[in-house]
């Protein structure tokens, strides 16, 4: 399942912004809503008292055949006034915060202390069935007020106001908010998600041998520093590269030229019993020379990359072991582009074939791809090689067994020189025992999503070969 937070940096700031201002938003706007109920509840009481105040006022000004006509004016659904002898509410039934609202009501109708009495109730909404889907507060003002003439005017209003759309507001509000952060963040971290995107992408060119030019040294400081570094590596890198390159070149010319001169001495000399140990010997310092030149030249970074048919280039090399005569089979797509280094890859594979063909018989090839990893495996049926020893064949010199010579192996760097060009495009290489019997390279590369079709395989025959029961590898 994949995980809901983002996994580029952008977006994860993206989604911390956003989450503060939810956070923040819901916080204030809970606040807000709270004290406007507050103030919409004593503005609510207040419209109630007003309202008794102006009503008792005209009642005590109009003729007495007018006063129901006036009551009746005043009254609605919502509201009940009506007049009697006594009062429906009690003095002693006041709280304090009642009894402060009796007194503004006094005040506004300047009468004696003691001629109003307030009580806060329950509505019952069942009464006025039209305020349930509205939501009003289930609070009532009773009030009863001494009129001039002696008796009372009793009534009940509902404190209330017309409640704003709370949730349409806040909602309107956070998704503005949320926009404006989006907008603030888009902009904000094109300075800080894009050198960082391509430190990365440098970063993964070089981790694949390839040169970069130097990244510009932008953006905040931190970022600037860790371009100026990147670049100081690169170049340190490189020049470590070129003073390796120019010494094995040296290395190559000082070498060569003794071998030479001792293998014409060699062959001056008459003896023949002393005369081909020597020779065998100098044939075997050259060609551990040349196999260590090769694996330390580091021409997989030399050669520029390019994109070519990776299928093609292993059914190519599939035909010329054929042609002499060698057990190689291969399943893969009719084409399979790839972006790298054929020559520093055919090596790979090639070392990879020779030893399936030398140890186990026969090598059975497949190039594969799923979604952004090529896979390339090469098989044989030979004996495969004890578990304990799989990662160390890596290392150059590494033999399963200790000699050096053509009957039982090369002289140890063919996985080596593997390795290191698969890891310069990015991937790995491992060996892997198969259940029934024989070996294993598992080879995975960086590429690109692609669909391609696949061809039959060429028919497999058996490995019916000769096998060694001490692979060099």
């Amino acid at each position: 399942m994949r995980s809901p937070v983002p996994r580029s940096l952008g977006g994860r700031l993206g989604l911390l912004l956003v989450l503060a201002v939810v956070a923040a938003q819901a916080a204030a706007f809970a606040m807000f809503a709270q004290e406007t109920t507050r103030v919409g509840r004593a503005a609510g009481r207040t419209q109630v008292i007003d309202r008794v105040a102006t009503l008792a006022r005209l009642i005590d000004r109009v003729p007495p055949e007018a006063v129901p006509g006036v009551i009746a004016a005043y009254g609605s659904p919502r509201r009940h006034f009506s007049i009697g002898a006594d009062s429906t509410v009690e003095a002693a039934a006041m709280d304090p915060d009642e009894t402060r609202l009796a007194a503004i009501l006094e005040r506004r109708m300047r009468i004696d202390p003691g001629s109003a009495r307030l009580k806060l109730v329950e509505r019952d909404l069942g009464e006025d069935p039209d305020e349930a889907p509205r939501r009003a507060p289930p609070e009532a003002l009773r009030v009863s007020v001494r009129l001039a003439d002696g008796r009372w005017l009793n009534g009940e209003a509902p404190v209330f106001l017309p409640t704003p759309p709370w949730l349409r507001i806040g909602l309107a509000q956070l998704a503005a908010s949320v926009a404006a952060v989006l907008v603030v963040v888009g902009f904000g971290l094109r300075g800080v998600v894009g050198p960082v995107s391509a430190l990365a992408a440098a970063a993964q060119q070089v981790g694949r041998g390839a040169a970069v030019e130097p990244l510009p040294e932008r953006g905040p400081r931190e970022l600037a520093r860790m371009s100026a570094a990147f670049n100081l590596m690169q170049a340190r890198l490189r020049a470590f590269v070129e003073d390796r390159t120019r010494m094995l070149a040296a290395i190559s010319h000082d070498l060569r030229t003794p071998i030479a001169s001792l293998w014409l001495r060699a062959e001056m000399v008459e003896d023949p019993e002393l005369r081909e140990p020597m020779v065998r010997t100098l044939a075997e310092m050259r060609r551990m020379v040349e196999a260590t030149l090769t694996f330390a030249r580091d021409d997989v970074v030399a050669q520029a990359p390019e994109t070519f048919d990776l299928a093609g280039m292993a059914r190519a090399l599939v035909d010329d072991h054929r042609a002499l005569g060698r057990n190689a089979t291969l399943s893969a797509p009719a084409a399979l582009p790839f972006h790298g280094r054929p020559v520093s890859l055919r090596r790979a594979l090639d070392n990879l074939v020779e030893n399936a063909i030398r140890y186990g018989g026969c090598a059975r090839i497949t190039v594969a791809q799923d979604r952004d990893v090529v896979r390339v495996q090469v098989e044989d049926d030979g004996p495969g090689v004890p578990t304990g020893r799989v990662e160390s064949l890596f290392e150059p010199f590494t033999r399963l067994d200790d000699a050096r010579s053509d009957e039982t192996g090369g002289i140890g760097l063919g996985l080596a020189i593997a390795r290191s060009a698969v890891r310069a495009h990015g991937g790995e290489i491992r060996l892997v025992n198969r259940p029934g019997g024989g070996l294993r390279a598992e080879i995975d590369l960086p590429g690109t999503p692609a669909s391609s079709q696949a061809i039959p395989s060429m028919p497999i025959p058996s490995c019916s070969g000769p096998r060694s029961e001490a692979p060099g590898r």
